[in-house]
């Protein structure tokens, strides 16, 4: 691949780039949390405090109180809109490109905070959000999610709260539907397969991508793992579908897949996105790690090289980021590399920058990325 070159075609179609205005072309749902971004102090002198630098350097001292308990202190670095959902549409608005989100802003007004999401998203609430406290290390972040108000959402609940003829007018005109989310949603299998079976099939009959983010599937059961890929695998009767995961999302999906199958895979990464999707309904998958994205499709198995922020701001929410850019290019009808490319790309912007880009802002972004090749 020639990234130079193909990183100065991106910035010349995005300098062109026309959205559309006549509609709203993508659904999101669902979820919606307040997410406090967090640091764990480590040493303190004064006003001065400093932080514990990695994971490992944290989960040391988790150690060392084993059987003695520890106090820790926690330091807010911002209270915000949180969940993959509203991240992910704010993200895509802030690149032009309008939307629905479905999932819990408030109730019965929308909470405040959800107020800052940008105006071309359109909140569609299911009542009071969820909350997380985002723990933020150099290396990497712990989530710990308070999930209570997800717990009554199942399909029913969704039809009854918002209506089928509203749901589906939301719908009608989206090339694009993102369900995300799944892992703390514990009767989301429940929802996409309503939205399968009963939604979608009352729809305008137009090619439609659907997209997927399960979140990190690490505490569900093998059985709930195997129900939400058939469920998924649904959706390829109406359109194009895409399954989007980090490394250890991906790799947790392979353990099941074996275990499933009676089938083993190899350790490295492209060997594991390839069982993946030989064994799964899928158009596309979409895995990406740290420093890179791999892309599994009809065409085969094809690498995209990243770039790592040496210093990120925030790191929550780049996996939404990465996801909005990738759907920005598949609805601006470029290919899945390219694609790949400004998810990579929106996503750096915002975890250097601590927000998600403007169009202007993401060209900006890799005009960098190109002059420091």
């Amino acid at each position: 691949m020639d990234l130079p070159a193909r990183l100065d075609n991106l910035i010349s179609r995005l300098e062109t780039f026309e959205p559309t205005l006549d509609d709203i072309p993508v659904f999101i749902g669902l979820d919606g949390y307040i997410d406090k971004i967090q640091k764990v102090v480590q040493a303190q002198d004064g006003q001065s405090r400093s932080y514990y630098p990695t994971i490992n350097t944290f989960a040391e001292r988790i150690e060392r109180a084993a059987g003695l308990s520890a106090q820790l202190e926690l330091v807010s670095q911002e209270v915000k809109l949180g969940g993959n959902a509203p991240i992910m549409a704010h993200a895509l608005a802030s690149l032009g490109v309008s939307n629905y989100c479905l999932g819990n802003f408030g109730s019965p007004a929308i909470d405040p905070l959800f107020e800052q999401i940008h105006s071309q998203s359109k909140l569609i609430s299911l009542g009071v959000p969820a909350e997380t406290n985002a723990l933020e290390f150099d290396d990497g972040k712990l989530i710990l999610s308070e999930v209570s108000p997800f717990q009554a959402i199942d399909w029913n609940f969704v039809k009854e709260t918002v209506g089928m003829a509203n749901l589906a007018q939301y719908c009608n005109s989206a090339k694009f539907i993102a369900l995300v989310d799944w892992c703390n949603l514990p009767l989301a299998t429940d929802v996409w397969r309503g939205i399968s079976q009963e939604l979608i099939p009352q729809l305008r009959n137009s090619p439609r991508h659907f997209f997927f983010d399960l979140a990190d599937p690490t505490k569900k059961s093998q059985a709930a793992i195997e129900e939400v890929l058939e469920v998924i695998g649904s959706f390829g009767k109406y359109g194009t579908v895409t399954l989007g995961l980090n490394e250890n999302e991906a790799r947790r999906l392979a353990q099941a897949i074996e275990t499933q199958t009676g089938k083993t895979t190899g350790g490295e990464l492209t060997e594991i996105c390839l069982f993946i999707y030989e064994h799964t309904n899928l158009t596309n998958l979409l895995v990406h790690p740290l420093n890179r994205s791999i892309i599994v499709s009809p065409q085969g198995i094809q690498a995209i090289p990243g770039q790592v922020v040496a210093k990120p701001r925030i790191s929550t929410g780049g996996g939404d980021n990465l996801n909005a850019g990738f759907c920005f290019g598949q609805l601006a009808g470029y290919s899945l590399e390219d694609s790949a490319l400004l998810g990579m790309a929106t996503s750096g912007a915002y975890v250097q920058n601590g927000k998600s880009p403007s169009r202007s802002e993401l060209i900006f972004y890799l005009q960098n990325w190109k002059n420091n090749l």
